[in-house]
């Protein structure tokens, strides 16, 4: 979540400086929004109730984001988004958990024993497809982590996405440069 976080805020930086504006985002409108909040509610309470309240929320959440997804398809970076979304659901799907490297939390300079969350579990010889899991090392100063391929995907669609809404053009903008004869290289 962090490097989503932290991709959409350089995103919009570089939106702004190359054009974009935040209010030009209401002119890019993405449908279904009522299916994210869903899909954060099912989140919420399955992780605040437990048991078997868990995975049907995980379910319930996991439907309203494809929902959301497929409606917002033809939208910049919602192809990636979709492509992050289903990896990380494949994994965990396939493995009851998100599969977490010790070697990736290792270099992002974390412990292993973080993992004590039922969302995710250590990789071991019985994980199915380990590569899908959270195996990539994010080693900022203080907010170290390790991430999966999915979740780059879906930071890198939540950025093309907020960059595009913004309006962002790619070029940076500059008043003319000067011909020649406006130099003046006699000194």
């Amino acid at each position: 979540m962090l490097l989503v976080l932290l991709v959409m805020a350089l995103a919009a930086l570089a939106a702004l400086a190359t054009g974009g504006r935040l209010g030009r985002l209401a002119d890019h409108a993405l449908t279904g929004l009522h299916w994210l909040a869903a899909a954060a509610i099912g989140q919420l309470l399955g992780s605040l109730f437990g048991g078997t309240a868990y995975p049907v929320g995980l379910i319930g959440s996991a439907v309203c984001i494809a929902v959301f997804l497929r409606e917002n398809l033809r939208q910049p970076g919602v192809g990636l988004l979709a492509l992050g979304f289903f990896s990380n659901a494949a994994v965990v799907a396939l493995n009851g958990a998100m599969p977490v490297s010790a070697a990736a939390l290792a270099r992002a300079g974390l412990s292993g024993s973080l993992v004590s969350d039922p969302r995710h579990e250590l990789v071991t010889p019985e994980t199915t497809w380990p590569w899908l899991g959270d195996v990539v090392p994010v080693a900022l100063p203080g907010l170290g982590q390790a991430v999966s391929p999915g979740d780059i995907l879906i930071a890198a669609g939540a950025g093309l996405l907020l960059y595009a809404g913004m309006g962002g053009s790619g070029r940076v903008p500059t008043d003319s440069a000067p011909t020649w004869d406006d130099l003046d290289l006699r000194t």
